[in-house]
């Protein structure tokens, strides 16, 4: 009896050490979106990577671009530690976006998303972003957790809307200080008011001089919104153009110079 005593003393012991230490380490079944994140911030403060590793999908650990494993090596090599800020979980429950403060020094200096999906009840984080107005749409199921628009091919009517465009910058650049022939130029290409329509091409009339072409676009069907990529005769600039579909016609979201944005396309 005492040998069976002591047996059970000792394993009792050793269950609860190895509790607590689970506990204190920051392991998890990640049976929730808030254990999945306290196990992930647990193992990024402790330099855990293959902990770490274990909280993602394989796809997002090792996605070339905004990757599980790129926010850990960040993390612990700029020694910024994240909090959960809120947590949203989709109307099914199978989808969730972990909001997230990274501080460092104790002050907020950013502020990302974690996108979280349910596998056969454990949770695990499948993306990562700091586009705000992409939770929406990946909680009601229109996007991916990795959302790139350059994984998006384009149609022609995009082109056809694009190559118009073109051909409208000049004359709708020296129509400025007239709305009517502003209106008159747009009417069958943009919905909306001419005048801001004018204003916000302002980048692509710039140009308007040049000689330009459509390089690419690229249609994100579920939103029903597309990007079009004009370039110059230089080829060193590049004019993106984001529209949104609607029922009367094309409207106008953004125009930049830089880099093809998925964040642009969502404002």
């Amino acid at each position: 009896m005492k040998i069976k005593h002591c047996i059970f003393i000792i394993f009792f012991v050793l269950l609860v050490y190895t509790y607590t230490y689970s506990c204190s380490s920051g392991d998890t079944n990640s049976t929730t979106p808030e254990s999945l994140f306290k196990g992930f911030a647990a193992a990024i403060k402790s330099s855990d990577e293959a902990k770490a590793e274990t909280f993602c999908t394989k796809e997002f650990w090792n996605e070339k671009r905004d990757s599980g494993k790129r926010i850990f090596k960040q993390a612990t090599r700029k020694k910024f530690e994240m909090r959960k800020n809120n947590v949203q979980i989709s109307s099914e429950g199978k989808k969730a976006v972990v909001t997230v403060d990274i501080t460092q020094n104790g002050k907020v200096v950013d502020q990302v998303y974690f996108y979280a999906i349910d596998v056969k009840g454990k949770w695990l984080f499948d993306g990562m972003d700091e586009n705000k107005n992409h939770t929406g749409h990946y909680l009601e199921g229109r996007l991916p957790a990795r959302f790139y628009l350059s994984d998006y091919s384009g149609n022609s009517e995009l082109e056809e809307l694009g190559t118009k465009l073109i051909q409208t910058a000049a004359p709708l650049q020296d129509a400025a200080a007239d709305p009517v022939k502003q209106e008159s130029l747009l009417k069958g290409l943009l919905i909306g008011d001419p005048g801001k329509i004018h204003s916000e091409l302002r980048l692509l009339l710039k140009v308007s001089n040049m000689k330009l072409k459509v390089v690419a676009t690229h249609m994100v069907d579920s939103i029903r919104r597309g990007a079009i990529v004009i370039n110059d005769e230089t080829g060193k600039e590049k004019v993106f153009i984001y529209v949104a579909r609607e029922d009367d016609g094309w409207m106008l979201i953004n125009c930049y110079t830089g880099w093809l944005s998925g964040e642009a396309i969502l404002r």
